[in-house]
């Protein structure tokens, strides 16, 4: 066909398109400017055949930031690692918690069981689950709150409130007495199971209450299915111990023995705080959480009736000064943050401006931390333990950080955090409280704003 009639045609054809319609011609001029551009073709050549993030990291940046740190917590345990499984937030506050144990008790090392209290996390969240959905029978099935208990029922994520409901319940073991399994390292199977019970449990809860069914009869029901989700997660799990034996040697050797222990004593002897008693800081710079209030959230919890999630809203400024006094004070800070945020697992980095991706594909990549939460960019989605930081004068430079990923990722599971990091993308701050200040404490105890449960901090 001559090129001229195919020209024709193709204006034809784009002058009965819809507004808002990729066009043929738009195409060519993009193909064009693209094969016209030569460091856009070397850099496709590059990336077609390794990985982005090695090929785009900035070197300038990683030489900026070197592992010295003027402040250290003193820690030989071994670096733990979730695996399989989005279970950092036990993992971190395991990390944080083991190291008052191991200080206190004078161990060289020690880990507590994931596994343990892993188990009791899924039964526990289950039947929070099913029971919201029983108060919710009467609504539509693509009621918004439906359709996000149904879409996440078995989810691994969690936060401190959650921790501290669990270890008031349940206690806490070590990990020999209740060790890793498969599904505690890989764990979408049983979230796939216990989604599926929870779905099946839901649609014939609802299909009892429509045909004008007794609530007797409903919860009748609701137990069996949490009597099925128990089975599940013993199959896979095994069974959590109610009382056990364990035994260790301090650091001068010498020998101590516990002798049918519960978990629940277990953790009052060799913890032992009142967890309760702890702050949650927050910065959550939207304008839908102004700063000096405090904030929950539905439905982001593990336990009818227990404590939630209540944090208190600061500027990350706030938040910097009360880790630096903690870390200063020889003692590990647990924390919250976007760790998908220019960050390499490999080697170890949360430096801003890690990569060069505006050079790679010559374009900007601009937001502000509050644009990045509003738009849905960024969300809270790790939790790890601050163990040092570098100091220049008073200000800090950079942070070591301890991670819950295995001695492969980072320096032997640590990670060297740089102070803009801190700024961008650190969300939240476990306070205890003795270092909390007055003027937040009394900011803390006022009544706080329910946020839905799709919130950026859930």
């Amino acid at each position: 066909m001559i090129p001229g009639i195919i020209h024709k045609e193709i204006e034809i054809m784009e002058n009965t398109q819809k507004p808002g319609t990729i066009k043929i011609s738009q195409l060519k001029k993009l193909r064009d400017d693209f094969l016209g551009n030569s460091g856009l073709k070397v850099a496709m050549n590059a990336v077609t055949r390794g990985s982005l993030t090695d090929i785009a990291l900035n070197r300038d940046i990683i030489n900026s930031n070197n592992w010295a740190f003027s402040h250290e917590i003193e820690e030989k345990a071994e670096i733990t690692d979730q695996k399989k499984s989005g279970t950092c937030w036990l993992f971190a506050e395991f990390n944080w918690l083991r190291t008052i144990t191991m200080k206190k008790f004078r161990m060289d090392n020690l880990e507590f069981s994931q596994n343990y209290l892993m188990f009791y996390d899924k039964l526990e969240k289950a039947n929070f689950y099913l029971e919201e959905l029983i108060k919710r029978l009467d609504l539509d099935i693509d009621d918004r709150y439906i359709r996000f208990i149904l879409d996440r029922p078995a989810r691994d994520g969690g936060e401190w409130h959650m921790l501290v409901n669990l270890l008031n319940k349940y206690g806490i073991v070590p990990k020999e007495i209740m060790p890793d399994t498969y599904n505690r390292e890989n764990s979408r199977h049983i979230n796939e199971l216990i989604s599926f019970k929870i779905r099946e449990a839901y649609a014939y809860m609802r299909k009892l209450f429509l045909s004008n069914k007794k609530d007797s009869i409903i919860r009748q029901y609701k137990e069996k299915i949490m009597s099925d989700i128990f089975k599940i997660l013993a199959v896979c799990m095994g069974i959590p111990p109610e009382r056990f034996d364990w035994s260790y040697r301090d650091k001068d050797r010498k020998y101590h023995r516990e002798t049918g222990i519960t978990p629940r004593e277990f953790y009052d002897k060799y913890i032992g705080l009142d967890l309760d008693a702890f702050y949650t800081l927050v910065d959550c710079p939207t304008v839908q959480t102004p700063y000096e209030r405090t904030y929950t959230i539905d439905l982001f919890d593990n336990m009818p009736g227990q404590r939630g999630w209540k944090w208190l809203n600061v500027p990350i400024y706030e938040i910097k000064k009360i880790a630096l006094k903690i870390l200063k004070n020889g003692e590990a800070v647990l924390f919250g943050c976007d760790v998908l945020q220019e960050s390499h697992t490999k080697e170890g980095y949360l430096l801003t401006g890690l990569y060069n991706y505006d050079l790679l594909f010559q374009t900007s990549f601009i937001m502000d931390k509050k644009t990045r939460l509003e738009c849905g960019h960024a969300r809270l989605t790790h939790s790890m333990v601050l163990t040092g930081v570098e100091l220049e004068g008073k200000m800090p430079v950079r942070w070591k950080v301890e991670n819950s990923w295995g001695t492969d990722a980072g320096r032997k599971g640590y990670f060297v955090m740089s102070d803009r990091w801190f700024d961008e993308h650190v969300l939240d701050l476990i306070v205890p409280p003795r270092y909390m200040p007055a003027v937040l404490k009394k900011r803390f105890s006022r009544k706080p704003v329910i946020l839905p449960p799709w919130h950026v901090m859930a």
